[in-house]
């Protein structure tokens, strides 16, 4: 069922509630009304009566008649006929219970009571008041027909339960073309979408110009629209990059093979073919690792995390890059406390890590230091890498966490040969997993100090 019909039948249901219960309401009021009148003329009936028999000592003055419609009977202490209406059935109006009650005080009550009417005898729902008489030896009883009352309530019922189902129905179409308008802006965004193509993604669709709801889930879509065109221009330029990467090392190797092809080679040349061949194969590998780390971190779910001791962790990956350090003569000092407990993925802090260390250790000239600080302040952990090394060029600062970013003059013969240009993204990406952040300024005194941050606990946020 649509949500337009749903609605509408909603709306119908909800309607015929209310108007069952104003119908139920009303039904009640009105029989309370006409059974009010009834009792106020068997009251004035009974009070005339009873008049008569006080004027005359406890003696009527004449038979009871049925006056207006009114039948009475008296009864006496054992519920026996004193004297009656001519055309009620010889039988008492009152059972023994409600006999006991009107002996008490005046009571009104419902039954049913045989009438002769000419020939035949008919029953008849009566409405009954019986009451003491003066002497409180007898009871006066007083009895009209109840047909008029069930007959006009009969006839309200009816007329309310007809006009009950043409309001339900008058409500289902209204609620119909109610809801057909108010969707009609949402089927029109859903055509809308439906044709847009691959191209037009960026255009969105048009929103209403309303400030409702559905304003504000044209605009969401719009924005989901803008996100995923963002994403797939991201992705194709990442594929792009990609692939200009992967060209050149496959080129090298293309070449190198061939060369090795040819016949007259000495064995030192095949040597430094195998050589460059074997450089440029750990190249494409370690592109392939941190490409497929990348997309891990982009799509996987979220990693378990684990308690560990991070100054620990940071003096293991010091040693790695420390004999590159010595061989070059670079310096490498960490300065932390003796101990600090965090709960994060190790395995991608030391990667982390290692990309900032070796990043430092490439452009950081003989005689440098790389400066490695762990400390914890209020909030967050704080991992900072400071190198004496050129620094990176102030344009490039806010892209250098950016995929396949290098820096103008990485690759110039003052420095070692630069990496694939994913080391800083993957840094990035393992903060930003841990809701953290990743930030690199250019020192004073020269050089570059990466900064890496995020909660001692991020399970906990």
């Amino acid at each position: 069922m649509s949500i337009r019909a749903r609605l509408a039948a909603l709306f119908a249901l909800a309607t015929l509630v209310l108007v069952w219960a104003g119908a139920a309401l009303f039904v009640s009021r009105l029989q309370q009304g006409l059974v009010g009148n009834v009792d106020q003329r068997l009251e004035t009936r009974a009070a005339s009566l009873a008049a008569e028999v006080a004027a005359h000592h406890g003696s009527l003055p004449r038979r009871l008649s049925s006056a207006n419609g009114i039948y009475a009977q008296v009864l006496d202490k054992a519920g026996q006929i004193v004297d009656t209406s001519s055309r009620l059935l010889n039988r008492p109006l009152l059972d023994p219970h409600q006999l006991r009650a009107a002996r008490a005080r005046a009571t009104s009550s419902d039954s049913t009571v045989g009438v002769d009417i000419g020939d035949d005898t008919v029953r008849q729902s009566m409405r009954l008041r019986g009451e003491p008489l003066a002497d409180g030896s007898d009871v006066l009883v007083v009895a009209t027909s109840r047909e008029d009352v069930d007959t006009a309530v009969h006839s309200a019922t009816v007329q309310l339960v007809e006009l009950s189902a043409a309001v339900t129905v008058v409500a289902f179409g209204g609620g119909w073309l109610l809801t057909r308008a108010a969707l009609r802006p949402v089927e029109r965004m859903r055509r809308e979408v439906a044709a847009l193509g691959a191209g037009q993604i960026a255009e969105g669709i048009a929103v209403p110009r309303t400030r409702d709801e559905l304003a504000r889930l044209g605009r969401t879509f719009n924005g989901l629209l803008g996100r995923l065109r963002a994403a797939a221009e991201r992705e194709r330029a990442f594929i792009s990059d990609a692939g200009h990467e992967l060209r050149t090392p496959l080129a090298v190797l293309q070449g190198e093979l061939e060369l090795a092809q040819h016949s007259g080679r000495t064995r030192e040349e095949l040597r430094d073919t195998v050589a460059v061949a074997a450089e440029e194969t750990e190249r494409l590998v370690r592109l392939a690792e941190d490409l497929l780390f990348l997309a891990r971190g982009d799509e996987e779910p979220a990693r378990p995390l684990a308690q560990f001791d991070l100054v620990a962790l940071v003096e293991q990956a010091v040693r790695g890059p420390a004999g590159r350090a010595r061989a070059g003569a670079v310096s490498v000092q960490v300065t932390a406390p003796a101990s600090l407990q965090v709960h994060a993925d190790r395995d991608r802090i030391r990667r982390a890590l290692d990309n900032v260390l070796v990043n430092a250790l490439r452009f950081t000239p003989p005689g440098g230091v790389i400066a490695v600080d762990v400390r914890a302040d209020d909030t967050d952990v704080v991992l900072t890498v400071r190198d004496t090394g050129p620094g990176f060029p102030e344009d490039f600062l806010p892209m250098a966490f950016e995929r396949f970013s290098r820096a103008p003059g990485q690759d110039d013969a003052g420095a070692q040969p630069s990496g694939n240009g994913l080391g800083l993204a993957i840094v990035r990406s393992v903060l930003v997993g841990l809701g953290g952040t990743a930030s690199v300024v250019n020192a004073a005194g020269g050089g570059a100090i990466v900064t890496l941050r995020w909660p001692p606990d991020p399970g906990a946020a």
